[in-house]
């Protein structure tokens, strides 16, 4: 049977099938009058359309009756249902399914969820906490005062809330022994107290509230994660909103910021200083923290695909044990020993998809280990090598990332959160494709 992991953060809901494709998208959905649209195309809308989007529905996973008359949907499971069912179908549509949730689900969530997963249909054969997920195979990453039993501080973070959960490794397992939801600390807090301060900004130096109009809050809220990932190596950064009066440039500053996020960081702070011996774990979804507060810089960043790849590990004892538990009574594994595989048979084979080396565009490819400019004109798309502050956009590989060089403010960038070949970006209308090219 075919095999897919979904990883359920609202940041980035992300499914891995066996043949090594991933697909993700944000816990966003815009209601038409076709059904829902959910994902980066709801996110465009949100603040232009801000009765028709919804982004809570991950958090407020309910059979609760919605207000109004939506034809499509009587509560925020239906909305939930139509965005699984889209990522099951990306992956295509696997028999069985392990998925990875955090603490902030509770036992009746888990259950609703599972009742969805059954209609679509496909059989869950396990659920295992995504902070376990993340951490169970970085044991030899970790020290600690006692060599025998080590800890670490895993973060995550979701669209309205947070994760901290301490991952204790002893000689023959790995387990949660505390956890603790933060529901005033999500990515949408940080990136509301940022969007206020860019209005601040420019109501000071052009008498201009980007935020009087949908538009500009859309604008500012476009910009906002591409802006947040250059203060990983830039203490400053100028950035251009677009308004009535034509581009209005602002200058941020990431001490300004630091300061402006201390009061909504303190409690995570806090946190820290009560696990003073442990060494501190960030999962993809939480970079932000770690970017925007000097404090925790030098924490350990783990991979995007961590804890799904770890749930691929381990994954035949799952489908082993599938048979002796009923779907409807699975519970989050919280705890897991590290032994050997037993099994005389081999284990599950996933193929791993490799490092983008190249962009693809219409049957055409170009490098992209050096600046690559992509200027679009008039219906033209024209690739050059090199880096043209003139160009629509300037792309290259930093890593295991696509990054934007230069953007043009008038144009739309979407870039996938990891470097993988089989991934997609988009500039403005135009898909490109990330290949990997052998001997080429």
């Amino acid at each position: 049977m075919r095999l897919a992991v979904l990883e359920l953060n609202d940041q980035a809901l992300l499914i891995k099938n066996q043949d090594g494709e991933v697909f993700s998208e944000p816990g966003f959905s815009l209601h038409t009058g076709e059904g829902f649209v959910t994902g980066i195309e709801a996110r465009k809308q949100a603040w232009l359309q801000p009765q028709n989007v919804y982004r809570q529905y991950w958090r407020n996973l309910n059979q609760t009756e919605l207000s109004g008359d939506l034809p499509w949907a009587r509560h925020h499971a239906d909305i939930a249902f139509a965005q699984l069912k889209k990522l099951l179908n990306s992956a295509g549509s696997p028999e069985q399914l392990v998925i990875s949730v955090a603490a902030c689900f509770d036992d009746e969530q888990l259950s609703l969820l599972l009742g969805l997963l059954s209609a679509i249909p496909t059989q869950v054969i396990g659920v295992v906490d995504s902070s376990l997920a993340d951490c169970i195979y970085i044991a030899d990453q970790v020290h600690g005062p006692k060599e025998q039993e080590k800890t670490t501080l895993h973060i995550d973070l979701h669209l309205f809330q947070s994760v901290a959960s301490q991952i204790t490794f002893c000689e023959d397992s790995v387990q949660i022994t505390a956890q603790r939801v933060l529901p005033e600390l999500g990515a949408m807090d940080i990136y509301s107290l940022l969007a206020r301060h860019i209005r601040d900004k420019l109501v000071k130096n052009f008498r201009f509230d980007p935020m009087d109009a949908p538009q500009g809050e859309q604008a500012i809220y476009d910009l906002l994660p591409d802006w947040v990932i250059r203060f990983e190596s830039q203490s400053e950064y100028g950035m251009v909103i677009p308004s009535p009066r034509g581009d209005l440039p602002v200058m941020l500053y990431k001490s300004e910021v630091l300061e402006l996020l201390s009061s909504r960081l303190n409690k995570l702070t806090s946190m820290l200083r009560q696990f003073s011996d442990n060494d501190v774990s960030f999962s993809k979804n939480a970079r932000m923290i770690s970017i925007l507060t000097d404090e925790f810089h030098a924490s350990r960043h783990l991979k995007a695909h961590q804890g799904v790849d770890s749930c691929f590990k381990f994954a035949d004892d799952l489908i082993a044990n599938a048979s002796l538990t009923e779907g409807d009574h699975l519970h989050r594994i919280t705890s897991i020993e590290q032994l050997e595989d037993k099994s005389a048979k081999p284990p599950l084979e996933v193929r791993l998809p490799g490092t983008a080396t190249h962009l693809l565009y219409q049957g055409l490819a170009w490098p992209l280990q050096q600046p690559l400019s992509i200027t679009i004109e008039s219906n033209r798309v024209q690739v050059l090598e090199g880096h043209n502050d003139s160009a629509t956009a300037v792309l290259t590989i930093k890593g295991e990332e696509v990054i934007a060089l230069h953007k043009n403010p008038k144009a739309t960038v979407e870039l996938p959160h990891i470097a993988l070949c089989g991934m997609e970006l988009y500039i403005n209308a135009y898909k490109f494709e990330l290949i990997e090219v052998c001997n080429g």
